[in-house]
């Protein structure tokens, strides 16, 4: 994992044209707060940081240690989360998503989703289940 403060400028943006980047960073401030983004998505300005790549928001609620061990734990699977404005890249970050072993829940673009999703956000760090999370989404 990339610390956030060192994405910009961290690949050449021909690096990752049209290619699923995967943003699993989280912006914090100072003292462990979350980041000032204003009301913007810290992964829509990774898209802006990387015009032509296709942006996912995503593995980055979970806490590493539980990331480590609960794919492959047994009994209902974990919920990790998607966000994006690109449906097929979301598609293909939800395929690695099962693969770990977790459930793919969608939280919809890239800045609502990626909001959720970002530290300050209701599901940040927030373990739920496939159905816990389906049943948060829905309502």
């Amino acid at each position: 994992m990339v610390p956030y403060a060192t994405i910009r400028g961290l690949l050449p943006p021909a690096a990752v044209q049209d290619k699923v980047l995967v943003d699993a960073t989280n912006a914090f401030g100072g003292a462990g707060a979350p980041a000032d983004l204003g009301d913007r998505s810290s992964s829509e300005l990774v898209a802006e940081w990387y015009p032509g790549a296709r942006v996912v928001k995503s593995l980055n609620t979970m806490h590493f240690e539980t990331l480590a061990v609960a794919g492959s734990a047994g009994g209902e699977r974990l919920a990790h989360f998607t966000a994006g404005d690109d449906e097929k890249a979301k598609e293909i970050v939800a395929g690695i998503i099962t693969d770990l072993g977790f459930a793919p829940v969608d939280t919809g673009s890239l800045h609502s989703g990626g909001i959720l999703q970002q530290p300050g956000g209701p599901l940040f760090n927030r373990p739920l289940t496939e159905a816990q999370a389906l049943a948060w989404i829905s309502h």
